[in-house]
């Protein structure tokens, strides 16, 4: 079984620069969480990361709550070896990349690169899907626990859980804590 951890949050959780680091943010093309995308993206950047927005189309993405947001690029094109990041933003439109074997892919590939991967809410269930998350402690959405148990995960319930290189959120209310922890994770990169 994989060691696993509840993450800092707040302010004394910053870890100081991410200068060089790229991360990819995925959402869905409609019905992603904004407050799912937007603190992560905004703590990256502030700690100096670079942040491609991904999704399955570069037309606006619709959010649940009405918002919107442009993506850079066709998840399909990112390579995981460019990456020192993967995130799957949550909101309910998340089960667009469920049973996505590209998504799969590139979950795998950047597992297996030692990437750092991440997915809140909602979306922790493609990693799930992925293979990722078996035998791993998680979090998600309370709606998904019983997906992640039934492909092996050790469901925590935390607001954010940590294994090893996978960063895992329970919903929007920590999507803070979230962002702390993909940073923190992102700066120990060797």
């Amino acid at each position: 079984m994989w060691a696993g951890r509840s993450a800092p949050s707040g302010e004394n959780a910053r870890v100081g620069s991410l200068d060089g680091k790229t991360v990819a943010l995925v959402v869905a093309h409609r019905g992603f969480r904004e407050t799912e995308l937007l603190e992560p993206r905004a703590r990256l950047e502030r700690d100096g990361a670079s942040v491609l927005i991904a999704s399955s189309s570069t037309a606006p993405a619709q959010g649940m709550e009405g918002g919107e947001c442009y993506p850079d690029v066709l998840y399909s094109a990112l390579q995981a070896t460019r990456l020192d990041g993967l995130v799957f933003v949550g909101g309910t439109g998340a089960a667009e990349y469920f049973a996505d074997r590209t998504a799969h892919r590139l979950i795998g590939d950047a597992v297996e690169a030692g990437k750092v991967v991440g997915g809140i809410c909602f979306a922790a269930s493609t990693l799930a899907n992925a293979g990722v998350l078996e035998g791993r402690p998680a979090t998600c959405a309370p709606a998904r626990e019983a997906h992640l148990r039934s492909r092996g995960a050790v469901v925590t319930g935390a607001p954010v859980t940590v294994s090893e290189r996978v960063v895992t959120g329970r919903g929007p209310d920590d999507a803070q804590a979230f962002a702390d922890a993909l940073a923190s994770a992102l700066a120990a990169e060797e």
